[in-house]
């Protein structure tokens, strides 16, 4: 242990927090020494009791390359006092007093003994990654610690260069030892360009290729996926390729741990090489040489949406955090240089830190895990962030059609593994493959299986090939030779570590691996993915999801031609309208049928179509929201036509009944009346309320309305006067009168569709009238008409009009109508509907 490196200063401080607490929280710059001098300082202390410290890691490789730093200082080989366990790969003994783990593994751990009682001490380290799994691992420490270990608690040390302090302080309850400074100083050079999320590998490779000739060392170069490093690599291999002694090399998660391993080998002088990595180099990796860091500050993340079950790629700005972490990279083993390519006004712009995992994550693996632990309910646990309830539910849902949880009896739905769920867990891996590799050994498939399990895991080696997985099946097993940019070596070794799960389960040989066989194996694990052609749209043949998703391939892929298919790896970038089929199997409509009738919910559909004009009585079979088949019923009864008809009317809205003149004056008087006459009760007649009350006027007469010419018989009028009994239809007809007698004798009709009750009547009829008539208190409006019905003026006051506006009236109408009478006095005239002529034989 180096008494250089900056963390030694606290490690006095760390060892009495740790001794005399149980928690403990160390913040310090990256180079500053966490991971490789904090295990070697601890493992030796009194409070340990001979005990294992666990030391987490976020990735496989950042696992095993801290290990090997902590033996090398031991001077020992791994596997003796300093272990390590990742995924399909170990090395530990019982001399062993540090194992470096990732986070699954630790998960594991906890399954397989609650209460670690041969663990003294669990280090988080890089934890302001908040990775699902170290969200998860932290809170089952926290109540595995409360449950088992109030005698002797559990001891948890939480390690990182960029903390959220402040809310670790509180779930904690300890203070922050923080060290200062780093091992080598990094100077740090800002650019005058726009931050932004797209076009960025030009000006990286541009900073690059500066860097390459203006400073020594090797160069690390920060790129947020494979597509830009592609891209990157061979504008560098243009520019750069003719130098003798320069590599460059492409680090990312999808390599084998081998290859990755490769790239972090030292170089020896004048060899130097050009790493394009994602963010698996941004933490808890030294890569001997580099000097010199170029950031893109952009980040690629795979974000869950549970509306849509589908997990798609998010590019974003890079955070604080990570930046600090990236340009950490280069301090490591000597002086170092960062370039950003924005500004320095913009780098203080950024979000301090990413979101957790747990908040953007599909969470089928964290609820299982959690099932199999005994929580019952999403809040259970001391969460650093709890999971989002759409998320939780999202996963709830999976893990019930894969028939993993029992089904729910209680709201919210207790977490409860099936049979079948428990064999899935005890296997640890993602719930899907968990199903597939189990029905592997159901139907004697377990050699298909692993080799399928490994496609979809290991990432596609085919991503230029069209999508069909049995070209990767093929490939896998050598009988077809394929072009793969990824060497097959890598899956074979993968599908051996599958094989040996298999065995854990199965020793059953294998059976033919036709179309059919591989279809079982599939439909299970991907029902919610069985997809319908829905159509063509130019060079895409669209598919509707059973999730009730949108996705496409392209129309030359031959997936394309199946009329039937399972999506298996779906996705696309934030912001697209329609997701992609990156990866399918074709199947038939017959094998869903025939073999796994217990997928479908069927439903009796009676609807109405408007295309038919008429209701339409089905059975339909579901698979999740895809309509696999329909069947003609018989006819339906009364009670569900009327009801089928009253949710179209409904939709529709009451302009699809018979209306009519008469009906409709009817509505108005009623509505009319409900509205100004307040001392009885009247129907309510407004839209609204009709729509609500459908089941009580409407209803009784629908039964037998099957049809449009059925529906057009309904006589309206009739049937919202049996709304009224007796009594008040005659209270109706008195205080709400279809008509009245107007001055000169004759009988109108009052219109009450309008905003107010209208009366239409020529105006002559109404000399001799000064007074305005009214409605149940209500003034009627009166549109004054010409002799040749043309309206001639609206009024609620005829005083006012015979005073005022007549005078101009007449002026203007005497000449044109001569036959009719025009006084100079209206309100003493007699009112008349007759022409002047009949006035005088009269």
């Amino acid at each position: 242990m180096s008494n250089e490196l900056p963390i030694y200063h606290l490690i006095p401080q760390l060892k009495h927090q740790l001794e005399y607490h149980h928690e403990a929280i160390l913040e310090a710059a990256p180079g500053a020494g966490k991971t490789t001098v904090v295990p070697l300082a601890l493992m030796n202390e009194a409070w340990l009791k001979g005990r294992k410290i666990i030391m987490l890691e976020p990735r496989r490789l950042a696992a095993k390359t801290a290990a090997k730093r902590l033996a090398d200082s031991l001077q020992e080989a791994l596997g003796q006092r300093i272990g390590y366990r990742i995924r399909h790969e170990g090395k530990e003994s019982p001399l062993t007093q540090v194992l470096v783990v990732t986070e699954g593994v630790l998960t594991r751990m906890l399954h397989d003994d609650p209460s670690l009682d041969d663990i003294a001490l669990v280090i988080f380290d890089e934890f302001h990654e908040r990775n699902l799994h170290s969200d998860l691992a932290f809170a089952l420490c926290l109540q595995a610690r409360e449950l088992y270990r109030d005698q002797d608690p559990l001891k948890l040390l939480v390690m990182s260069a960029t903390l959220d302090t402040d809310a670790l302080e509180t779930r904690l309850g300890c203070p922050t030892l923080t060290s200062q400074g780093r091992s080598f100083p990094i100077t740090t050079h800002y650019g005058n360009k726009s931050l932004k999320t797209f076009q960025v590998t030009d000006e990286v490779v541009r900073l690059t290729c500066q860097a390459f000739y203006e400073e020594t060392g090797s160069i690390l170069v920060f790129l947020p996926g494979q597509k830009e490093i592609r891209q990157a690599a061979s504008q560098l291999q243009q520019h750069l390729g003719h130098e003798a002694y320069l590599s460059i090399l492409p680090l990312y998660g999808e390599l084998s741990l081998k290859e990755q391993e490769t790239v972090i080998e030292p170089t020896t002088a004048p060899h130097r090489k050009i790493v394009l990595a994602t963010a698996i180099a941004q933490t808890s990796l030294t890569i001997d040489g580099i000097r010199v860091v170029i950031d893109s500050g952009l980040s690629r993340e795979a974000r869950f949406d549970a509306n849509t079950a589908i997990t798609r790629l998010h590019t974003r700005r890079a955070t604080q955090a990570e930046t600090t972490q990236r340009m950490g990279r280069a301090g490591r083993t000597e002086a170092g240089v960062c370039y950003r390519w924005w500004s320095e006004a913009q780098q203080h712009q950024l979000a301090p830190q990413a979101q957790p995992q747990i908040e953007i994550s599909d969470l089928s693996s964290l609820v299982m895990d959690l099932a199999k632990w005994g929580v019952q309910e999403r809040l259970e646990l001391d969460w650093m962030t709890p999971p989002p309830n759409s998320h939780w539910q999202q996963a709830i849902d999976l893990l019930i059609n894969l028939q993993a949880l029992e089904q729910p009896k209680t709201s919210p739905p207790s977490l409860t593994l099936s049979q079948l769920g428990e064999q899935m867990s005890r296997l640890g891996i993602e719930p899907r493959l968990a199903r597939l590799l189990l029905d592997g050994k159901q139907n004697n498939q377990s050699d298909l299986a692993s080799a399928i399990c490994t496609l979809l895991s290991e990432g596609d080696p085919l991503s230029n090939h069209h999508s069909d997985l049995s070209d990767r099946l093929h490939w896998l097993s050598g009988s077809r030779q394929i072009q793969s940019k990824r060497p097959r070596q890598h899956y074979l070794n993968a599908q051996q570590q599958w094989q040996k799960r298999s065995q854990q389960i199965s020793t059953q040989p294998a059976s033919n691996n036709g179309q059919k066989e591989i279809a079982f194996l599939l439909i299970r694990a991907f029902t919610d993915r069985i997809a319908q052609r829905a159509g063509q749209d130019h060079d895409k043949t669209r598919y509707k999801l059973a999730n009730g998703r949108m996705a496409s391939l392209s129309s030359l892929d031959p997936c394309a031609q199946s009329d039937w298919l399972i999506a298996l790896d779906i996705g696309g970038h934030h912001g697209q309208e329609e997701d992609r089929i990156f990866l399918a199997y074709p199947i038939q409509l017959s094998m869903l049928t025939q073999d796994f009738d217990d997928l479908f919910t069927v439903k009796h559909h009676l609807a109405w179509s408007k295309k038919e004009e008429r209701l339409l009585s089905e059975s339909q079979h579901w698979i999740g929201k895809l309509c696999v088949h329909k069947q003609k019923l018989n006819k339906p009864s009364e009670a569900d036509i009327g009801q089928a008809v009253c949710h179209f009317i409904r939709q529709e809205g009451l302009c699809v009944l018979p209306w009519n003149d008469t009906s409709e004056q009817l509505r108005a008087r009623l509505q009319f009346a409900f509205t100004h006459d307040k001392q009885n009760l009247w129907p309510d007649c407004s839209d609204d309320a009709l729509l609500k009350d459908l089941e009580d006027w409407l209803l009784p007469y629908l039964g037998t309305v099957t049809n449009q010419l059925a529906m057009n018989k309904l006589v309206l009028n009739d049937i919202l006067l049996n709304r009224l009994d007796w009594q008040q239809q005659q209270s109706l007809n008195q205080k709400v009168p279809t008509r009245i007698t107007v001055p000169s004798g004759s009988s109108h009709a009052i219109d009450y569709g309008e905003q107010q009750p209208t009366l239409r009547v020529k105006l002559q009829e109404m000399f001799g009238y000064t007074s305005s008539p009214t409605v149940l208190n209500q003034i009627i409006r009166i549109e004054l008409l010409s002799p040749g019905q043309r309206p001639l003026a609206v009024t609620q006051d005829l005083a006012f009009f015979w005073r005022e506006v007549y005078p101009e009236v007449r002026k203007e109408m005497r000449g044109r109508y001569p036959k009719h009478p025009w006084p100079e006095d209206p309100m003493t005239a007699q009112a008349t509907a007759k022409t002047n002529r009949a006035l005088r034989s009269s």
